[in-house]
């Protein structure tokens, strides 16, 4: 029963990681959602509690931060001073 248990929970752990986004998975959203963007920086961070990547980059002369969910979800832009 015991190992039983803690094969369940590595493969929780695993499950639960499969679903983080890389940071070329990222770096796709940004351009997809920015064409010709220019990425400067991407980091994990914590927003409101929660883990997520913020994205520093240039797009048509703009320096703008993205926070993008581990499951892909833009949360917020906004112009990087």
């Amino acid at each position: 029963m015991k190992k039983i248990s803690g094969l369940l929970i590595c493969l929780s752990l695993v499950i639960g990681s499969a679903k983080a986004l890389s940071r070329d998975e990222v770096r796709a959203i940004i351009l997809e959602a920015y064409p010709g963007a220019e990425i400067t920086e991407i980091e994990r961070e914590r927003y409101k509690g929660k883990r997520i990547y913020e994205v520093d980059f240039r797009h048509e002369g703009e320096a703008l931060e993205a926070i993008i969910s581990l499951e892909g979800e833009i949360v917020h832009i906004e112009i990087d001073d």
